[in-house]
């Protein structure tokens, strides 16, 4: 599929979509924003799809929330800017909810709602010489399309800061204080990312997927009883699947299991 904004491609279990609005730094308008959810949605049918990598062209990864959109806004009602603002959520909810494993592939600046989109990805590997930023509040603008993932990913008291302070920071920075998981050289990013995306190929799709599903709803429950039975009743019930019987045969029979191979 490719739309004026979006360009999207399967090759070896690996989907890319790639923002291509390098004119507007990648950022989000309302066409953008549904393309990214259709895009992101028929990739989680397709079965031939075991990772997704998202990542830009031109001289940003993303800009987050289009300027020239937002501004025109205070004409609309209200309904209509409440649906532009759900558009630009739509779409990092649509990535963070991917059953499937996914890859931030940042080449350069992220800032903004771009960082929102990056942190949905459940890896965020950067290139070296990329910037980082929370601005919207210098813009007066909430970048509150980031907010969640941001508070998961750097914790309550750095996503405050961040979100206040609004400066620009590199990339070494983003890696100190969890924003990004790993920083190479601009011309190691491709293959670091192409490693990474046949590393999780190892892994079973149904505990993959297990895996996104339980995450959130354990981290939002207290650490008791309820919380270690709904675990026990995920372990039991995994045990029996044919992945988990085939995981089990090839280890005994020193092969790669189906998946794998």
């Amino acid at each position: 599929m490719m739309t004026l904004t979006v360009k999207t491609a399967v090759a070896d279990g690996v989907a890319r979509l790639t923002l291509c609005r390098p004119d507007e730094m990648n950022s989000f308008d309302g066409d953008t924003a549904r393309a990214i959810v259709d895009a992101v949605e028929g990739f989680a049918e397709d079965d031939e799809v075991r990772v997704l990598v998202v990542g830009s062209e031109g001289n940003a990864f993303s800009a987050g929330g289009d300027f020239n959109w937002v501004l025109t806004w205070p004409g609309l009602d209200a309904i209509t800017r409440r649906v532009g603002a759900d558009a630009m959520m739509g779409a990092v909810q649509a990535v963070y909810d991917f059953p499937k494993p996914s890859i931030a592939r940042v080449h350069a600046a992220a800032v903004g709602g771009g960082v929102g989109l990056m942190l949905a990805c459940d890896f965020a590997i950067a290139a070296s010489t990329a910037r980082f930023g929370l601005t919207s509040v210098r813009n007066g603008l909430l970048a509150g399309i980031a907010i969640p993932v941001l508070i998961e990913a750097v914790g309550p008291r750095m996503a405050r800061q961040l979100l206040m302070h609004g400066g620009l920071f590199d990339a070494e920075t983003a890696l100190r204080i969890g924003l990004v998981d790993q920083v190479v050289a601009p011309g190691e990013l491709d293959e670091t990312v192409a490693t990474l995306g046949r590393e999780l190929m190892l892994g079973a799709p149904s505990v993959q997927r297990l895996v996104k599903e339980l995450i959130p709803e354990l981290d939002a429950r207290p650490h008791d009883d309820e919380a270690a039975d709904l675990i026990g009743e995920h372990v039991a019930q995994q045990c029996t699947t044919d992945e988990a019987l085939e995981g089990m045969r090839a280890f005994l029979d020193k092969r790669k299991p189906r998946w794998a191979s």
